[in-house]
């Protein structure tokens, strides 16, 4: 049975925030990057579409980190009784905090796949289009990367 969070209560609310503000910032830098390194200088497209990628990136997000907290409760409940392990290293403590790890997945996936993109689009259309279908292609790849994680990690099945 996955874990159900509701989103909009006090207790999530921060969480979320947090998530959404992290993907707004990773947009935000996509918005300079276009705006000022790639050329692109039609503003409907430079502010509409990192719109509409800031919340499907922020939807990626909340996927994983529901597979995560899935994952974690299920490992919590099985070990109640055994020991408690030695700490982990300050960085490794950093990497596995629950509200930085899906973070850490969608957006060096999203980068990669939006410079490759870009690259090669770049090579037969104009900056604007290739801006274009470089976003949404990252956003999609993103999306189903996030979906294979909570599929074959947590193996949750949303009906």
């Amino acid at each position: 049975m996955p874990i159900r969070f509701r989103w909009t209560s006090k207790e999530y609310m921060p969480i979320a925030l947090m998530l959404f503000g992290a993907c707004g910032i990773f947009q935000v830098l996509f918005i300079f990057l276009a705006q000022f390194i790639l050329g692109v200088g039609n503003y409907i497209v430079v502010i509409l579409i990192p719109v509409g990628t800031t919340i499907a990136l922020f939807f990626g997000v909340v996927i994983i980190f529901e597979s995560f907290v899935q994952v974690e409760k299920r490992k919590k409940m099985r070990s109640q009784f055994q020991k408690t392990r030695q700490g982990l290293s300050k960085f490794r403590t950093i990497l596995y905090f629950p509200i930085i790890r899906p973070i850490i997945i969608v957006f060096p996936v999203f980068a990669i796949i939006f410079f490759s993109t870009y690259g090669i689009s770049l090579i037969f259309l104009d900056n604007v289009i290739a801006f274009l279908i470089a976003e949404n292609l990252a956003v999609l790849i993103s999306l189903l990367i996030a979906n294979i994680i909570e599929k074959k990690y947590a193996r949750i099945n949303r009906y």
